[in-house]
């Protein structure tokens, strides 16, 4: 056999071998898929996701407290603007001069 065969010889098994391990992950896949479908693996990944968001915010607050309430009450703040406007506009009778 010639050194050109004998390389092709080789590369065929290097190709089969790895067709073979590619086959047995694939199989793994589809049987996952099968069993759990798109949107178990959808949600399990969203899941995973929100405990990670839930854990890094839960860390800046640890870090930042002051930050964050501060940040909290002037959202509060800028929700409830038109009606303390209004409170103040009629307390201080602003309106009438």
């Amino acid at each position: 056999m010639s050194r050109l065969a004998a390389q092709v010889m080789t590369d065929r098994a290097a190709r089969d071998a790895a067709r073979a391990r590619f086959n047995g992950h694939f199989e793994v896949f589809k049987a996952d898929i099968n069993e759990r479908g798109i949107g178990g693996r959808l949600a399990d990944e969203a899941m995973e996701q929100a405990k990670l968001m839930f854990d890094e915010a839960v860390t800046v607050v640890e870090e930042h407290p002051g930050a964050v309430g501060g940040t909290l009450a002037f959202l509060m703040l800028w929700l409830v603007r038109n009606p303390l406007m209004a409170w103040v506009k009629d307390t201080f009778d602003l309106g009438s001069q």
